[in-house]
């Protein structure tokens, strides 16, 4: 079979950050309809095309998918929100941080880099991208053994629970019943669409590894991404990124320490040894892709926000409530198990 061509790579690319973006901006409330709007097409699609795309190509050439990995990348994803948001010092809430400490707010940067972003914006999209839109199972494989059975003993109750729990997360940011619908049920439309042409010809016959970009794509995503982080870094809110200290020094370390964990997952992961690219693709994935299945998820998570929005919505601090406490104690202890994991021998 021959190569994708750069046409087919650019509009897997496309897809990879359309479904970031349905993961994360969408059920978080904070882009309800990015595919509809100038600053959903122009910042937040590019913004999550560009993360995902350089981050996972650097996964896939210098070690191996496993879940790790792909976390560790995650939580680099997810510290664009000091320098081109300026969330990791003001906060996303109107009246300013919790608690700030060396000039951050400490749980909104627990929250968005050691969970919303590594989990909703990257890994979750990439396991769902690979099934999707591509043959192969790299992502999955690496996920935990525990993970892997439960998902394949129980997809549908497995989906179920996540599209039901995207969904409860939504209503809280939501003005209306009514734009909870629309941006439920006309994101997945427009999702559904794109993924009909590109299962239509023959996108999916491809592995997930042949649609990344090589060396020399490698290397334009990332000086793409600078340019995206230094013209989007002043252009929103120049005036809320603080002086050196406090503030902009505590996000050099967080940087380095997560730098260093990533580093520290490829040469982990580098060291296993690779399988032929035939056992790439699993005959058995872990479930197989269906539009039946695909509807059905769509309609849960869209039907959940909705009737969410409409009879839950007094209880919306309880939920917030709930929802940050998980967020946080979630994320500790997915940090704590990253270092653990840099710590195991192979």
């Amino acid at each position: 079979m021959n190569p994708p061509s750069n046409r087919r790579k650019f509009a897997f690319w496309l897809l990879l950050g359309m479904i970031s973006v349905m993961f994360v901006e969408v059920p978080a409330g904070s882009t309800m309809f990015p595919f509809s709007t100038l600053w959903g097409l122009l910042v937040v699609l590019p913004l999550y095309l560009l993360h995902s795309v350089f981050l996972v190509a650097v996964v896939f050439r210098f070690g191996r998918p496993n879940f790790w990995t792909l976390y560790s990348a995650g939580t680099l994803y997810g510290m664009y929100e000091a320098y081109i948001t300026k969330v990791l010092w003001t906060s996303f809430r109107p009246e300013g941080p919790f608690v700030t400490v060396g000039g951050i707010a400490v749980f909104e940067t627990v929250i968005l880099v050691l969970f919303l972003h590594p989990l909703l914006a990257f890994v979750v999209p990439m396991f769902f991208t690979e099934i999707l839109c591509t043959n192969s199972s790299e992502v999955a494989q690496g996920l935990p053994a525990r993970a892997q059975g439960f998902v394949r003993q129980h997809p549908a109750r497995a989906i179920g629970l996540l599209m039901t729990w995207l969904g409860l997360m939504q209503f809280v940011n939501s003005p209306s019943v009514l734009r909870s619908f629309l941006s439920g049920a006309g994101n997945c439309l427009v999702l559904g669409l794109a993924l009909h042409c590109w299962r239509r010809t023959g996108g999916a016959s491809y592995s997930l590894r042949e649609l990344l970009p090589g060396t020399k794509g490698l290397r334009n995503f990332g000086i793409l991404l600078l340019a995206f982080y230094g013209f989007w870094g002043f252009a929103i809110k120049p005036k809320s990124i603080p002086g050196v200290w406090p503030g902009q020094l505590t996000i050099w370390l967080i940087y380095a320490g997560l730098g260093w964990s990533f580093c520290r997952c490829l040469r982990r992961s580098a060291q296993v040894p690779r399988l032929s690219p035939e056992t790439f693709v699993v005959p058995v994935p872990l479930f197989p892709f269906s539009w039946r299945g695909f509807v059905l998820a769509c309609a849960l998570a869209s039907g959940v926000t909705t009737v969410a929005r409409m009879l839950l919505f007094p209880l919306v601090p309880v939920q917030i409530i709930c929802m940050f406490t998980f967020f946080v104690v979630t994320g500790i202890a997915l940090l704590a198990g990253l270092l653990l994991h840099i710590r195991e021998r192979v």
